[in-house]
């Protein structure tokens, strides 16, 4: 049994190091060693191997540098994680780790691909992933693929134990993420039958919602190197990030919850206000530019804001067709944008649009789908987001078709590739469900005008991408 209390996370990336585990790290500060708090950090994917190699070489220590806009940079040195593990080559560590007293939580960040999630927001059951771990579920042989898997297994684990009762808090953009976590793992465990297990979660597991920001891009290749001549010590697997963090999470806990409103994260019954202002203005700016900076031949996000006709057509669409529908405001909302196009702007950052535009066919529906959506409901042309729109078709036409060279990684891509393989590509794309979740059919005229809007871009692409 472990000595502190403890968290899990699944799922380690620089984010996850940046965010949950740096907040975990400025609350240690202020406790006293016995009531300190520490996380278990378990790798659930094998393409994914290298991060926690790398981090239980060091016992879970590495540098974070953080940067402010005008290049004002600090080393933190975060000593929050104690254990690393690999579930992808040893999936029954598991037991081990979750048969222990201390430990009170799961977070999670897998990315909005990580949860396998159709346009109604149901478990794709009949994903190749999902089948698999349902079949190690069923037999109790094999080796899960997905959260779902793994997390189911973790949960029977819990089940057998007196003070078994854990949170699970994902810590992903998708919109109302906790509730569609708990409604995703239902439909899985329904599927895989662990007949009892729901009832008990039920009874002792809360999914609270969360929103979290931090911009953490990938680490430049000298950053090691740096860490060891500006701290004077050797870092194997430093990260780096802007200055700004938040994390608001809903006052659900299903056992002890370490207090991090302590170091200032907002409790809150009202999560949905802040993750809708986030979700829209922040990840929403941010997928709708990076496919005109990548088709302009740009590298990294910032270069999108100096481009005056980039930033002028950010300022419209945040201005004119996200806030308007925006209705419940938990802050000023222009306030709020003016700091992320500050936070946007930062070279120090200089996150890669390679980094931010990977994933689009699942973002699409989160981050900007929305705003499309109430736009046309009060009557309003969302031109603006037309335009994004119509350059991220453009953007897929032509890597898809081998035109535009982009080392793009997107697990949904085959989706792409069936609109590309119909003889009206345009069309297939508008009429898709998974994308547009019947919009168009609501709103045919809109459909008609993007779609001449996607061919005109289509065509002033032609010449450079021939």
């Amino acid at each position: 049994m472990s000595e502190h209390n403890r968290i899990v996370h699944f799922g380690i990336g620089a984010f996850h190091r940046g965010h949950q585990a740096y907040y975990l790290h400025l609350l240690n500060q202020q406790l006293p060693e016995n009531e300190r708090w520490y996380y278990t950090e378990v790798n659930l994917r094998e393409e994914t191997r290298a991060i926690p190699e790398a981090l239980k070489k060091q016992n879970g220590r590495f540098h974070f540098k953080r940067i402010a806009p005008n290049g004002d940079a600090d080393f933190v040195e975060v000593t929050s994680i104690d254990r690393v593990e690999d579930a992808s080559s040893n999936p029954s560590v598991i037991k081990t780790i979750f048969d222990d007293d201390k430990l009170k939580a799961i977070t999670i960040t897998v990315t909005e691909g990580g949860y396998y999630l159709t346009e109604t927001n149901d478990l794709n059951l009949t994903h190749p992933e999902i089948v698999n771990d349902i079949k190690v579920v069923k037999s109790g042989k094999g080796k899960p693929k997905t959260l779902f898997g793994y997390l189911t297994l973790a949960l029977l684990v819990r089940q057998t134990m007196t003070n078994g009762a854990i949170t699970v808090a994902t810590c992903d953009n998708l919109r109302d993420n906790g509730n569609r976590l708990e409604h995703a793992f239902g439909q899985f465990v329904e599927a895989a039958g662990p007949i009892d297990l729901m009832q008990w979660v039920s009874d002792n597991v809360t999914f609270p919602c969360s929103m979290v920001d931090r911009i953490t891009p990938v680490p430049p290749a000298d950053l090691a190197e740096e860490v060891e001549r500006v701290v004077g010590q050797k870092d194997i697997c430093p990260i780096m990030g802007e200055d700004f963090e938040q994390w608001v999470i809903e006052t659900k806990f299903a056992a002890e919850f370490p207090p991090l409103d302590k170091v200032g994260v907002t409790f809150t019954d009202k999560v949905h206000a802040y993750e809708e202002a986030k979700i829209r203005i922040l990840n929403g700016g941010h997928f709708g530019l990076s496919y005109i900076g990548a088709l302009r031949g740009y590298k990294t996000y910032d270069e999108n804001i100096r481009d005056g006709e980039l930033n002028k057509l950010l300022k419209t669409y945040h201005q004119c067709e996200v806030i308007p529908t925006i209705y419940d405001r938990p802050f000023d909302l222009e306030q709020y944008r003016q700091v992320i196009v500050l936070r946007f702007s930062n070279t120090f950052i200089a996150d890669s649009i390679e980094r931010i535009a990977m994933d689009s066919i699942s973002k699409f529906p989160q981050f900007i789908l929305p705003t499309i959506k109430l736009n046309l409901e009060r009557g309003y042309e969302p031109k603006a987001a037309m335009t994004l729109v119509s350059h991220w078709y453009c953007f897929l036409a032509l890597y898809l078709s081998g035109r535009f060279p982009f080392n793009y990684k997107d697990p949904y891509l085959h989706i792409a590739e069936k609109w590309m393989e119909e003889p009206e590509p345009v069309k297939a794309f508008l009429a898709d469900p998974d994308i547009w979740q019947g919009l168009n059919q609501r709103f045919p005229l809109f459909g008609e005008q993007l779609a001449g809007q996607i061919k005109q871009t289509l065509n002033d692409y032609q010449e450079r991408y021939p």
